[in-house]
């Protein structure tokens, strides 16, 4: 059987099921899904803590301990999870914690080679012209798009505390950003601030095109002017490719003086 060409991976994924267990002294939250999961859960409940699994038990193999008697809240919050696409951070140090909506392609079906787009990919193919259409449909899709990450925003009880939001810049300024524009209606959406993110270097290659060493360059090649000492950001994507990306926007945010910094990507890019 031929292996897919795109294929989900550790790196991004739902939350696939959790329970609460109940202790003389003590309340676990046990999982399944990705490690990347405990960075939200624990951004939500910092008086809570990572703790190790009974035995290595392989059903639930994530465990989180909390000195108290959860909130009903944890249960929606939890359900939001299996929803959104979280995402593992290669790149430690810079992104705290980072959800998409979903993945850009998706297999036909396990084990096959054939891939399509997914409704998220389609509004940003859409968006970007990639689609033909007029103007009006266009505008449709950037709002159903830009919808759809408020609810995330919402319902995310870490990303809620978010103060600013920052696009990550395209890769070109022939363009128009889709960050940008997504950033835009997401702030006027929900009265967070907008931000405006600089490329030092200018016009580059797209991500994708890049190799390992100018990827990591990325770090390092974004600039933010606004003091943005102690707050929470969001730093918004269209696609989440490798990371680095992100990780250079959040790496300028925190030396503008971010406290956390939480990514946001529209549609993850499956990895080869």
């Amino acid at each position: 059987m031929t292996a897919p060409r795109y294929r989900p991976d550790r790196r991004g994924k739902h939350l696939e099921d959790w329970r609460l267990e109940p202790s003389a002294s003590a309340w676990f939250l046990e999982y399944r899904g990705i490690p990347a999961t405990t960075d939200h859960v624990l951004g939500v409940l910092p008086r809570a803590r990572k703790a190790g699994t009974l035995k290595h038990d392989a059903e639930w193999p994530y465990r989180i301990r909390m000195d108290f008697e959860p909130d009903r809240s944890l249960n929606d919050f939890l359900d939001f999870l299996k929803e959104v696409l979280v995402i593992q951070i290669d790149q430690q140090g810079f992104v705290d914690a980072a959800v998409a909506l979903d993945f850009y392609r998706r297999p036909v079906e396990d084990g096959s080679s054939e891939t399509v787009h997914t409704e998220t990919a389609d509004l940003i193919r859409q968006i970007k012209k990639y689609i033909p259409a007029e103007q009006e449909e266009n505008n449709r899709a950037g709002q159903a798009l830009c919808d759809s990450l408020s609810d995330v925003v919402v319902r995310h009880e870490w990303f809620n505390e978010a103060t600013r939001i920052l696009p990550v810049p395209g890769h070109t300024r022939k363009k128009r950003w889709v960050s940008v524009m997504l950033g835009t209606l997401l702030s006027q959406e929900l009265g967070i601030r907008l931000t405006t993110v600089e490329s030092k270097s200018g016009d580059r290659k797209p991500t994708k095109n890049m190799t390992l060493e100018e990827r990591k360059a990325l770090l390092h090649d974004f600039r933010i002017e606004e003091d943005l000492e102690g707050r929470t950001v969001l730093v918004l994507d269209d696609i989440y490719h490798t990371g680095y990306t992100m990780a250079g926007v959040a790496n300028a945010a925190k030396r503008a003086g971010a406290a956390t910094v939480l990514g946001l990507a529209a549609a993850r890019n499956l990895r080869r």
